[in-house]
């Protein structure tokens, strides 16, 4: 009798054991972050906090990208010069708000470039009751239809980015031909400098809220034909 009583606990401490196992592990439901998840390592994307530095001055001139679209301005506070940026698409509300010259209020971080080069990165401008902030662009209602041309010129120049690598080639008739990055080391050996070429392709667009400081046509490239020889470019 006692040894049966005994083979009867032990089969119950067994059940317990394996019943024990088949619990699911203890931790957070699905999609409740654990602790891990606070402690992990941020995404490349996150940029944490910027400490935010609001400045008073007067705006001396406009910039532009290598496409002549508005995105900065040289900036006055009376003590030293500096270079504000901002997003293209605020172009036009920054260009109706602060006029050359005039006294504005801006607030940014200040942050330095690929290039080594210090920049102040706009938040918000504020001129009297009109203030400008740095929010997303609005999705267009219709996206714009391309729009073909032919282009044909000499090459005078090849286009350099900030970062100095070559984007793209420059027409006698100042006409900017984009290439993608990939293309530029066959684009260099058929058409140097003094090259006639002609280009079909297609507008780079104008987006919205953008201006262009200096009037010029940009060509995204889809065939270049160098001494009757055409290229199609992917």
């Amino acid at each position: 009798m006692k040894r049966t009583n005994q083979f009867l606990l032990l089969l119950a401490l067994l059940a317990g054991l394996f019943t024990v196992q088949a619990q699911p592990p203890l931790g957070p439901g699905p999609g409740v972050p654990g602790p891990v998840a606070f402690a992990g390592i941020r995404s490349p994307q996150a940029q944490g906090m910027l400490s935010l530095t609001t400045l008073t001055g007067t705006i001396q001139q406009f910039t532009a990208n290598d496409e002549s679209i508005l995105d900065g301005f040289t900036f006055n506070t009376g003590s030293k010069s500096i270079a504000v940026s901002f997003p293209p698409h605020l172009g036009q509300a920054i260009q109706t708000a602060g006029k050359a010259g005039k006294s504005i209020t801006v607030t940014g971080s200040s942050d330095i470039t690929p290039e080594g080069e210090s920049v102040f990165r706009l938040v918000s401008l504020t001129n009297g009751q009109t203030v400008v902030t740095d929010t997303p662009p609005a999705a267009p209602a219709v996206l714009p239809t391309p729009t073909s041309v032919t282009v044909k010129g000499k090459v005078i120049d090849y286009q350099r980015d900030r970062q100095g690598q070559v984007s793209g080639l420059r027409l006698s008739d100042q006409t900017l031909v984009r290439v993608p990055p990939h293309v530029i080391t066959q684009l260099l050996t058929i058409a140097p400098n003094g090259s006639t070429i002609s280009v079909d392709g297609f507008l780079h667009p104008i987006g919205e809220g953008q201006v262009q400081l200096k009037k010029q046509t940009v060509v995204e490239a889809s065939l270049i034909t160098v001494n009757g020889q055409s290229f199609l470019v992917r």
